[in-house]
């Protein structure tokens, strides 16, 4: 039988220990490394706001549409009848720019129509010009009618000048105009000028007059109100033809046909 190692004395450990010093190892090293500092911590967790009570969303109170007929910006329905309203046309243009129940309120001023009664020419518009302040058609559209005026041969004061609306209004719905009554009140207007000869610019304006239901408004050679029989002409709106020179030239045509007619 073999005789056992004896276990190694203290002295023999202290040796050893003296010999892995000397060899500048000073720390016990294993050949697997060990996390000795490391330790599983656990991620801080960042702190969150608490989450705000959802509030409910106010309920937006959208407005009712606005009935057939209802008043139009910058307009109010036109007041009374034709029983009410004004019998002599001098009246008649007071009371467009200064009644206090007749389109009382608006951006743009009221402007009164221009003329005497029983015109050789009485021409109607759908509104003055945005720029109008105390003349109607002051601006561009009047310099337009001025020059037609001229090479028509007609005298200023032979021309009775008027509009359907008596403010500028911007984007008039007319079929809201007419619903409002002034259509009516338009008729009514041109009996008191009973002029000899009615031009009208605008399709949307001509629509206005009141007419046969089976009858076109586009069709009407003739206005035919209260005994009057008037021959009118229909044309294209002012600011049409402001911009395009073929539309002046076809309105001349149109207006030597009306006039040899």
């Amino acid at each position: 039988m073999s005789a056992q190692t004896p276990p190694p004395s203290a002295n023999d450990i202290a040796g050893a220990i003296d010999w892995w010093r000397l060899a500048g190892v000073d720390i016990d090293a294993l050949d697997e490394p060990s996390g000795w500092l490391d330790s599983e911590i656990a991620p801080p967790v960042a702190a969150t706001a608490a989450e705000p009570t959802p509030q409910p969303k106010p309920v937006e109170k959208v407005p009712p549409p606005p009935p057939p007929g209802a008043a139009i910006e910058g307009l109010a329905p036109v007041p009374g009848d034709a029983k009410a309203w004004p019998k002599d046309l001098t009246e008649f243009q007071r009371w467009w720019t200064q009644d206090e129940n007749f389109a009382p309120a608006g951006a743009f001023p009221r402007i009164a129509p221009r003329g005497t009664a029983q015109a050789e020419l009485m021409i109607v518009t759908g509104q003055p010009e945005q720029n109008d302040t105390s003349e109607l058609l002051s601006g561009p559209q009047g310099q337009l009618l001025d020059g037609f005026m001229r090479a028509a041969g007609l005298a200023s004061d032979a021309v009775y000048v008027a509009s359907a609306l008596p403010r500028h209004t911007l984007r008039p719905d007319w079929s809201e105009v007419g619903a409002t009554g002034y259509g009516a009140l338009l008729a009514h207007h041109i009996t008191l000028v009973a002029p000899r000869r009615l031009l009208v610019f605008g399709r949307d304006v001509l629509a206005l007059i009141p007419h046969e239901l089976a009858q076109e408004p586009a069709s009407l050679p003739v206005f035919n109100q209260e005994k009057l029989s008037i021959p009118l002409m229909s044309t294209r709106n002012l600011s049409n033809l402001v911009q395009r020179a073929g539309f002046k030239a076809r309105f001349w045509q149109q207006w030597l046909d009306f006039t040899d007619s």
